[in-house]
């Protein structure tokens, strides 16, 4: 995927493209219903596709103190927009001075004078220029005017609810990485190093590899079935989330037990798969009421990939 961060780098290149205009937090499967239609007119009318973001997040300029934490860093984002075919993409620097464009100035400047798009294609619920005044209709009605079309583009449904990025945000907050993974079209994950712990684990007879993580988005304290790609190769986990009531003065940590042993992996890059919750973070009375209930969790976690055997081949 070639990637600008320039407007004035398009032009020269890519005539009449087929715009797609969006954050793409999670590239979910709302996202990912956008983005096939856009690369499949593409391909009807024989013009490049281009897909449009912003870095960072506008809310992280807008409203930095209530900005949502993002479900993966750019780089992930940028990733998978290539994984799913996008073959050029335009990243525009988001300042204080761009969100204060007016949203018409936008579109007749930046769409359609300086891109020349000549079809644009937004999520329902997409706002965009200065105080969020742009939305599908304002589109539609300068499209008509300066020649794109924007065609309509219904919401992609999950349980019968459009699927978003907020959505998404509630279901890991909230422990629900199964819904998360629907939602997504793949299993959430968070991506980091792994770093020396207390430990703790190896104690009880369950050493772990404990995260350290720039990801933003952290799913609800407890206890889950995971799988960790360590250098592309996906391992089968347990991994706990929360502060490790159990012992005094424990810190919050990320950290998962492999089912099969897997040698030293300290200062190693990791990604952590979550693909269900087995239960809360709760406090035992003792380290041996603890070491039961872990064997107990990797007896369940065994079991999951027992019967769920896509999640080991994935």
């Amino acid at each position: 995927m070639t990637t600008y961060t320039s407007v004035e780098e398009i032009r020269p290149r890519l005539e009449r493209p087929i715009a797609s205009l969006g954050n793409f937090d999670g590239v979910h499967r709302g996202h990912q219903f956008i983005i096939e239609r856009v690369l499949s007119r593409a391909r009807e009318s024989v013009r490049p596709a281009l897909l449009v973001t912003f870095r960072p997040h506008p809310l992280k300029i807008i409203r930095p103190r209530s900005a949502p934490p993002l479900i993966q860093t750019h780089e992930e984002k940028m990733a998978l927009i290539a994984a799913v075919g996008v073959e050029h993409a335009l990243v525009i620097p988001f300042t204080a001075s761009f969100a204060d464009i007016p949203a018409e100035v936008f579109i007749r400047e930046t769409l359609h004078r300086q891109l020349g798009v000549s079809e644009v294609y937004v999520g329902s619920n997409f706002n965009f220029g200065r105080g969020r005044e742009g939305n599908v209709e304002l589109l539609r009605r300068l499209g008509s005017e300066l020649g794109f079309a924007v065609p309509a583009v219904g919401d992609f449904l999950v349980l019968g609810s459009p699927v978003s990025s907020s959505r998404i945000r509630r279901a890991v907050t909230s422990g629900e990485v199964e819904l998360a993974r629907e939602l997504l079209g793949r299993p959430f994950a968070i991506s980091g190093r792994v770093i020396r712990g207390d430990g703790r684990g190896a104690g009880l007879g369950f050493p772990t590899a404990n995260l350290h993580t720039e990801s933003e988005l952290i799913p609800a304290d407890g206890v889950y079935v995971t799988r960790l790609t360590v250098d592309g190769s996906p391992r089968d986990a347990v991994t706990n989330v929360g502060s490790r009531p159990t012992f005094e003065g424990a810190s919050f940590a990320v950290e998962s037990h492999l089912l099969q042993p897997a040698g030293d992996l300290y200062g190693q890059g990791v990604e952590v798969w979550f693909l269900a919750r087995l239960r809360q973070e709760i406090r035992f009375e003792s380290a041996d009421q603890l070491r039961k209930q872990i064997a107990a969790d990797v007896a369940r976690a065994r079991r999951f990939f027992g019967e769920n055997p896509r999640d080991r081949d994935s």
